[in-house]
């Protein structure tokens, strides 16, 4: 019975998938420039070629709602409203300052309209079976 397995050549670093016979040999040619092409191993009942990484600068940062869940509308809030309701929701006083005082002087750069206030925002990807729904 034969098995897929994966060999990466040393020489010109192509990696391809290989039918063998068991048990699978720990080295083949490469099928590109002859090289020496040693077997690689992966996770059991889990064959093919591992998808590249992708490189990305963060993953986003998850809503205030879903990390207060317990304070109410805040996903329908700004990110400045959102910090000033969590702080005055868990009482704590300097974060109330703090942030009224960060608000003011932001107010003093751009002056405040509703569209800095009301949002709805959760930072989640659309699910297969929403997109579908909405078309």
């Amino acid at each position: 019975m034969s098995i897929l397995n994966d060999y990466r050549c040393s020489g010109c670093q192509t990696t391809e998938e290989r039918w063998t016979e068991r048990p699978a040999p720990s080295s083949v040619e490469c099928t590109r420039c002859g090289g020496e092409a040693k077997r690689l191993f992966s996770a059991v009942r889990l064959g093919g070629l591992a998808p590249t990484p992708k490189t990305s600068a963060r993953a986003p940062k998850p809503s205030m709602c879903s990390r207060y869940p317990m304070v109410p509308g805040l996903c329908h809030m700004s990110e400045d409203a959102g910090r000033m309701w969590v702080a005055k929701y868990q009482g704590d006083g300097r974060a109330i300052d703090r942030e009224a005082e960060r608000q003011e002087t932001l107010a003093k750069d751009k002056p405040f309209t509703m569209d800095d206030a009301i949002s709805h925002n959760h930072h989640h990807e659309p699910s297969p079976a929403t997109s579908e729904s909405a078309a």
